[in-house]
């Protein structure tokens, strides 16, 4: 018996029926054409950071560590910058799917550094190693056939630099090379060839042209200005030029200690030099943080390294501090923390990037346990699904149906090896443990904007399996089997569970007795999900207290509550409606009600929907469901539909002989005459609330902290009376909220009645623009003054001159109660 389609109820505890892995896009690739970088039809600056993730106490070498965990904590800070490249000058691990991945997540293009050093002989004239190097490139290139973010290659770096220390003969031998090297790329890619480049010091060089060149990379390191390199560049050159590197450190000779802002005033000096030449391909800041193995002899040790180098602020060199981010030792080896200098802020600014998440005032993230995110058992296995609960883990819930290996610029790392997040929160989070790892004893930290949170020790077994609530299905179906839907001796059931390893000889027992396994694996399409077919024992008498359990190699799962029914037992429905009650407005928005579908003694079957009661002018929308599924109700109620205080819809959900029934409660508001509406604002100290009542009644309510926390607005048509759905903007913590507000309030039309109010905190992000529209468009009297945590709440007509009330506190709740006539002109 073999698998079935994934099912999407199994995981809609996790994402609301998410279970895909990342999806890898095909980007277009940057071309070159008059002289420019190309993008589709557009120019394509560089905007770069040279890389190398060396940690403390560790060598660059000429392979890059292979840490899924420092690409995951690196890439994702780059793009918050505003980077649109990565430089690389070691090679890359063969495993290189966690980097191209987050390549294509964070939307980075590639400059793929090949070192030359290894293949370094003084002795021999290049001709000797020739055939050695171009087998090494071509084998690295056909690593990447096909990698649309790869922008080229840089065939060595400086190699002409003082040749004869590295090669006997001439540099001529590595131009000739370079011409074979590019013909080897054409080779094994033919079609969509990448770009080949290498990498000067001398601007002389600049001048040539050689045979399979597409541009130059020039390591300028000018110091803090250009001069008049740029413009003798442009003379002289023979290809288009890419600033390879530039930037100053952010240590000073002179006092031995940091100095971040003339790091700071170094960028944006000569990224605006790179930007005025509009001849350039752009610019690669030099580098990304610190690497102590720059500063002296010993790696654990953050030495000034210095070399005098005119030009630079203080007349020296410290390439051990040239970072745009410092490293800081957690104690464990390879997991350094990060923290961003000045210099981070002024590239956001320049290159436009959406900036760096803001810290957790109150300290650093703590992990406080991981579980098995299907039975809440505390254990673990390599690919299992865990939940993992602690402190101070994110300011925003996200989530990402593809699981990639960070949300926002958090991600989780056991040992080296990053993690796939499904979704974090403030206090808890999903995720996939590394498939890659082994059992044993493991570290797992969380980084947030690269600052590294408490670490937390746990031991992998080589199974931890775990059953998912509602993750048993008959065999072919989407009905879900459970306790109260119980089984009949005999039937096939496909479960879903997480923990097992690919090998696992996989058992179950149900109620004592052995139940046949006729199929294990993983889920098509999912990540961390298996599924495994088994048949109920036959000879499995009528019991109300029984339960399933898998087992493998000792370690066994939850117990599953699951009832064997007896042949007389008949099959029913039941359907439990969330909420109870409904709040609908004559011709307004429609409500949504939660329908969840149970089956009754082995039903399992479509199940239709129809309405026995219901009071005039409502209409209903519902979809067919299988027992285990959630599904929506849509109700509306039609213009003209009298306001009704109270009425009830009798909804009946049926399927063959069986069908159930449910009730739910209607309240139906008035969109004319005389209607009282109520605004109440409570910031972080008057007890975080903000409320809307029409007639009386609450037609919304948060207490902010979260969802509806910063400035809530509910709009209303003065022609019809008919509110809209309340839009909330979370000025406390999105950057683009400002934005948001401003847009949806220029969009609503010149006399729109609206109710704003404050919940928790609305003034961090609000922007100076924000408040002014706000003061034009409704006559605010306190909204430019409104003070961090205050309270606030308007009543208003767009247009006028004053509001219809308005009140502000900074310690109390804000009420505000106006009686509204409508329709009005």
């Amino acid at each position: 018996m073999r698998r079935s389609t994934a099912r999407t109820l199994v995981v809609s505890w996790l994402l609301g029926g998410g279970a895909g892995g990342a999806v890898l896009c095909a980007a277009a690739r940057i071309t070159l054409a008059d002289g420019h970088f190309v993008l589709g039809d557009a120019r394509f600056v560089v905007r770069g950071v040279a890389y190398s993730n060396a940690a403390i106490g560790e060598s660059a070498g000429y392979n890059l560590a292979a840490s899924s965990c420092r690409y995951a904590r690196d890439l994702p800070l780059m793009a918050a910058l505003g980077a649109n490249t990565v430089r690389t000058y070691a090679l890359l691990h063969e495993n290189a799917r966690p980097f191209l991945e987050l390549l294509e997540t964070t939307g980075l293009y590639w400059l793929a550094g090949f070192p030359l050093e290894p293949f370094h002989d003084p002795g021999q004239p290049l001709e000797a190693r020739k055939r050695h190097i171009l087998d090494a490139f071509g084998e690295y290139a056909r690593r990447f056939h096909g990698q649309r973010r790869l922008l080229g290659y840089v065939f060595g770096s400086e190699v002409t630099r003082d040749y004869n220390a590295k090669f006997a003969g001439s540099p001529s031998d590595f131009y000739a090379l370079l011409a074979e090297a590019a013909a080897l790329l054409r080779q094994i890619e033919p079609q969509d060839t990448p770009l080949l480049t290498t990498a000067v010091r001398d601007a002389a060089e600049l001048a040539l042209s050689p045979e399979g060149l597409s541009f130059w990379s020039w390591n300028a390191n000018p110091g803090r200005s250009f001069g008049g390199l740029l413009e003798q560049a442009r003379r002289a050159a023979g290809k288009p030029v890419l600033i390879a590197e530039f930037g100053v450190d952010a240590f000073d000779e002179r006092t031995r200690q940091e100095d971040e802002r003339a790091q700071a005033e170094a960028a944006a000096g000569l990224w605006g030099e790179i930007t005025a030449t509009n001849w350039l391909l752009g610019g690669i800041y030099s580098s990304f943080l610190d690497e102590w193995w720059r500063g002296g002899p010993d790696a654990r040790f953050h030495g000034g390294g210095g070399s005098p180098q005119p030009g630079y602020p203080d007349g020296f060199r410290n390439d051990g501090w040239s970072g745009i981010f410092r490293v800081t030792a957690t104690g464990q080896p390879g997991a350094d923390s990060l923290g961003a200098r000045s210099v981070a802020g002024v590239l956001t600014r320049l290159w436009g990037g959406p900036g760096l998440s803001a810290p957790v005032e109150t300290g650093r993230p703590r992990l406080a346990r991981v579980e098995n995110a299907a039975s809440g058992l505390e254990m673990a296995s390599p690919g299992a699904l865990v939940r993992v609960t602690g402190d101070r883990l994110a300011r925003v819930t996200a989530a990402d149906p593809r699981w990639p290996f960070y949300l926002g610029q958090t991600c989780l790392c056991f040992s080296a090896a990053a993690a796939r997040l499904g979704m974090l929160a403030s206090a808890e989070l999903s995720a996939q443990v590394p498939p890659e790892l082994p059992p044993g004893e493991t570290t797992v930290v969380l980084y947030r904007a690269g600052v590294a949170g408490e670490f937390l020790r746990v031991r992998l077994s080589q199974n931890a399996p775990g059953i998912f609530p509602g993750g048993l299905v008959w065999a072919g179906s989407q009905c879900r089997a459970s306790h109260q839907n119980g089984v009949r001796p005999g039937d096939w059931l496909e479960v879903y569970t997480t923990g097992l390893s690919a090998d696992a000889q996989v058992t179950a027992d149900f109620a004592g007795l052995p139940a046949s396994v006729a199929y294990f694996g993983p889920l098509a399409g999912a990540v961390g999900i298996q599924q495994v077919n088994l048949q109920i024992p036959p000879e499995m008498e009528r019991t109300l207290g029984s339960g399933l359990r898998l087992l493998a190699a000792g370690a066994g799962s939850n117990l599953y509550p699951l009832s064997v029914v007896g042949p007389s037992d008949p099959p029913a429905i039941v359907l439990r409606p969330t909420p109870p009650e409904v709040v609908l407005q004559a011709g307004g928005e429609p409500a949504t009600v939660a329908v969840e579908v149970e089956g009754v003694n082995a039903f399992c079957g479509a199940v239709f929907f129809r309405a026995t009661r219901a009071p005039e002018g409502i209409s209903f929308e519902i979809p067919v469901a299988f027992p285990g599924q959630k599904v929506s109700l849509t109700l509306r109620a039609a213009p003209g539909t009298p306001a009704l205080p109270g009425s009830t819809l009798e909804l009946t959900g049926y399927s063959g002989g069986a069908s159930g029934q449910a009730t739910l409660r209607l309240l139906v508001l008035p969109n004319q005459g005389d209607i009282a509406v109520r605004a109440v604002s409570g910031g972080f100290k008057a007890d975080p609330l903000a409320r809307f009542d029409w007639n009386w009644h609450p037609i919304f309510t948060t207490r902010g902290g979260g969802p509806g926390r910063g400035l809530n607005v509910l709009s209303v048509n003065p022609w019809s009376g008919v509110f809209s759905a309340v839009r909330n903007f979370d000025t406390w913590a999105d950057e683009g909220a400002s934005a948001a507000l401003i847009d949806h309030l220029t969009r609503l039309p010149a006399g729109t009645i609206v109710l704003m109010a404050v919940a928790d905190e609305a003034t961090y992000r609000l922007a100076a623009e924000a408040r002014g529209a706000i003061a034009t468009w409704f006559g605010s009297e306190y909204i430019r003054a409104l003070g961090y945590q205050d309270s606030w709440a308007l009543i208003g007509r767009k247009g006028a001159l004053k509001p219809l009330a308005e009140g502000v506190s900074p310690d109390r709740q804000v009420f505000l109660e106006r009686i509204l006539t409508l329709p009005q002109p």
